[in-house]
């Protein structure tokens, strides 16, 4: 955890500050794109997200990721930034901060998430990150202090994901001193005159994306009181978005120009919540907390802290008691598709095929374009090799989702010990669609030298080994400049 929580306050510091422009803001592309070209950006943070995947602080989980990018996705939609794909994921730190990187990664970590108290709170933070990279900050930050190379920061983010990673404390907060000490006092003014941008800006985004923009002042007031009398872990978010009473006065007084929304929050938001409380504790202290909350009356969901209580149970395999606790939850929510998805794992924890089988058809039923649950039910065919079953589904799915690296996972587990042409071949896709290009290089000779007569197969590794060498020397390029 203490590597984890180095590495995202270190990217939280350097990087709390991104991107696009709506009509009644300056146009600074062109002097920003002098310091730090768009391809710069997002070399940068795919790189950076990349290096936070490889030390462990990325939570990879179908549902959560899911959720925060329909939610991202609609506030991304409103910036409309041109090139500019967004992806919003999970760290797993309890600290409770968000923030934003070149090129439209946004990650918010667990106890931010867990300190929101609705939906409308979580939109406010990620509208806030989003804005920032609309608005290009880091790269008007950079063009600002001309001695600062466009690439530092990437070397930066990357020495210290590697000292994090290798266990080196001392060497990760050297790599952030290096970074932070170039006209440090000019990037914290900036830094101020950005937030108050971000705020402005995030606002726009979450009215067009059907928010109540009240919801930003009041979050930030409710942290910035808790910061004031309290050492709570307020502070990294704090410290990373200074917060004044000005900024909060601002946005309270900007809020009067939207309309009040009245909106409930999602089952999604309500359940995701529960399920990374879950992580944050062993499951005897989840079980107990669950049972305190619920016989106390103390939450703001019932349903959603039984469903807590069903996944804390199963955490312990106490299979019978996670599945009451689920059925009292399906008795208080609306259907939702990760209520048969936790149905899923119960039958999964206690083998039973079958049962997991019924139970990912009927979800998919309900909700035939839920992704988690379509990966839930190749998973099912993995684990009771049904491999006639797996292959149908996967090739299924990836005639639509010929980009997403979790099937092309599956499809390597598929094969792993029966075709290594393919296995290969698809664990390289994995990689390269995780623009993991040095992996992905070594897996497609890999696949170019195992044994096999699949023309169309072939044909594709050999285009896509070219494509990938090419990525992978630009690269090198890159990083020696």
């Amino acid at each position: 955890m203490m590597k984890r929580r180095l590495l995202s306050v270190l990217l939280a510091a350097m990087l709390a500050q991104p991107l696009s422009v709506r009509a009644d803001l300056p146009d600074l592309g062109e002097i920003s794109d002098a310091s730090l070209s768009p391809s710069d950006e997002a070399r940068i943070g795919r790189d950076a997200l990349r290096a936070m995947r490889e030390a462990g602080d990325v939570l990879d989980d179908a549902e959560i990721n899911a959720y925060l990018n329909s939610i991202g996705g609609r506030l991304a939609a409103a910036a409309a930034v041109p090139g500019v794909h967004f992806t919003y994921f999970c760290v797993g730190d309890t600290g409770i901060n968000a923030f934003a990187m070149p090129g439209g990664y946004v990650g918010v970590n667990i106890g931010l998430i867990l300190a929101t108290q609705n939906e409308g709170e979580l939109a406010a933070v990620l509208g806030h990150e989003t804005a920032h990279v609309a608005q290009r900050h880091i790269a008007r930050m950079q063009a600002a202090n001309s001695a600062t190379s466009p690439l530092l920061l990437l070397g930066t983010i990357v020495a210290a994901a590697l000292a994090a990673k290798a266990g080196s404390g001392e060497g990760a907060m050297g790599a952030v001193s290096a970074g932070m000490g170039l006209s440090i006092s000019r990037q914290l003014a900036f830094s101020r005159d950005f937030e108050r941008e971000a705020d402005r800006v995030g606002m726009q985004y979450m009215a067009a994306a059907g928010f109540d923009v009240r919801y930003m002042s009041s979050f930030f007031q409710r942290l910035e009181q808790a910061g004031r009398y309290s050492d709570t872990m307020a502070y990294a978010f704090l410290r990373t978005h200074p917060v004044t009473l000005e900024r909060i006065s601002e946005a309270q007084n900007r809020s009067l120009d939207y309309p009040v929304r009245m909106r409930a929050d999602s089952v999604d938001y309500l359940l995701v919540r529960e399920k990374l409380r879950v992580l944050t504790m062993t499951p005897e202290e989840a079980v107990s907390y669950y049972d305190s909350t619920l016989a106390r009356g103390l939450y703001l969901n019932e349903g959603a802290h039984w469903y807590g209580l069903a996944r804390a149970k199963l955490a312990r395999h106490d299979r019978v008691g996670a599945a009451e606790a689920l059925a009292k939850a399906r008795a208080k929510l609306p259907d939702d598709a990760m209520l048969y998805g936790l149905d899923v794992e119960i039958a999964r924890d206690g083998r039973d095929w079958a049962a997991a089988a019924r139970a990912a058809r009927a979800g998919l039923a309900a909700f035939p374009r839920n992704a988690a649950l379509q990966l839930a039910r190749i998973d099912v065919a993995l684990d009771s090799d049904d491999r006639k079953e797996a292959q149908a589904l996967l090739r299924q799915l990836l005639n639509d989702r010929q980009d997403d690296p979790a099937l092309y996972r599956r499809e390597a587990r598929l094969y792993a010990d029966a075709d290594p042409l393919r296995y290969h071949a698809a664990l390289g896709n994995a990689f390269y669609y995780e623009q993991r290009y040095s992996s992905a290089l070594e897996q497609y000779q890999l696949a170019g030298k195992a044994k096999g007569d699949d023309f169309y197969l072939r044909s594709m590794l050999e285009a896509r080994l070219r494509e990938v060498e090419r990525l992978a020397k630009d690269e090198r390029k890159a990083a020696r400049n």
